[in-house]
């Protein structure tokens, strides 16, 4: 696949989102009836898809196996971003009530405490506690004591396990060290918990110092047909990241690592227009992101509109529970040009 993805960008973003996000956990914008979540789930039965040497590979069946596996969890989180994003769209009380009702349940179940079977779990884990993470900071002010007191010991705990399980400094740096500094910096906002703040500081400025002259991390670059959408899902990360600093200290974190992180930005966004750079480079044609993975363009063409020069299509949505839920509202609230 070698035609850039800005000129299809708006029917692939319309059909994501309708497919993905709201419809059905708010099935109008005015009707707010609160679905169930999903019992929860403690154990992580992963199924990891991921194959060849260097395991940039997958299996297509072992994939769906995974998917089918982790769909509660998925559900669960697609769930509560859904309500947090309609309380911070509309203000409207009863869907923060959800939100934290389903976390709670959540909680006090000790959801994805349990066993974590692999590797491919420790992932899944990290991208689930980065949606439910952002989900709970914006309807925390809704909490009541009681339900603070059970959901925020148990994110933390979730956390220090992300930490645990995706803290090995000994590894090459990945897609997923950016994936784990998300998941622990939406947790240090949500809970207040420097020392997860103080890990996912770490995470941001390896993943920086691993991006190479090119503006890629290398190691990414092994995945062949994947290689540009792997930079896209570190990109978000890492964009998010940077927003939450900005949002809860006021510190700007792009400016880490000598702005690395717009080296990576440029790189994916010339790759999105014009896919050939990553095609000759791996000798594959490229899988391209797009809908929920481009979600962080909502921020960083907010925040560096001169950067961006107009290449993002008027009125696309972008959301994502991962990085943050409908990120076009969220940017609107929190980043003022």
């Amino acid at each position: 696949m070698r035609t850039g993805v800005f000129g299809r960008w708006r029917g692939q973003i319309a059909v994501a989102f309708l497919a993905i996000a709201m419809p059905t956990f708010w099935l109008t914008h005015s009707a707010q009836a609160c679905s169930a979540a999903p019992p929860p789930v403690r154990d992580i039965n992963a199924i990891d898809y991921h194959t060849g040497p260097n395991g940039m590979g997958s299996d297509p069946a072992l994939k769906a196996r995974n998917d089918a596996a982790m769909e509660p969890m998925r559900t669960f989180v697609r769930l509560v971003s859904a309500s947090a994003d309609h309380y911070l769209a509309d203000n409207t009380e009863p869907a923060a009530a959800c939100a934290i009702g389903n976390l709670r349940q959540w909680a006090d179940g000790g959801a994805m405490l349990g066993a974590i079977s692999n590797s491919q779990a420790e992932r899944e884990r990290a991208g689930i506690l980065s949606g439910i993470a952002f989900a709970y900071l914006k309807t925390r002010a809704s909490a009541s004591p009681a339900d603070r007191a059970a959901i925020e010991p148990w994110l933390d705990k979730l956390a220090s396990g992300v930490e645990a399980g995706l803290g090995d400094q000994a590894k090459p740096v990945s897609r997923i060290v950016a994936l784990a500094g998300l998941a622990t910096m939406a947790t240090a906002a949500a809970t207040g918990n420097r020392e997860h703040g103080r890990f996912a500081q770490t995470a941001f400025d390896a993943s920086l110092a691993a991006i190479d002259a090119d503006g890629v991390l290398t190691v990414e670059m092994g995945g062949a047909e994947r290689a540009l959408f792997d930079q896209d899902f570190a990109l978000g990360s890492l964009v998010m990241t940077a927003e939450l600093a900005a949002r809860q200290s006021g510190e700007d974190w792009y400016a880490h690592g000598d702005g690395a992180i717009h080296r990576l930005a440029d790189r994916v966004l010339d790759g999105l227009r014009d896919p050939s750079w990553f095609a000759d480079q791996t000798g594959k044609s490229q899988f391209l992101p797009s809908g929920r993975d481009l979600a962080w363009i909502a921020f960083y063409a907010r925040r560096f509109p001169d950067r961006f020069a107009g290449r993002v299509p008027d009125g696309a949505v972008f959301q994502s529970p991962r990085l943050g839920g409908d990120l076009t509202v969220l940017a609107e609230k929190w980043v003022r040009n």
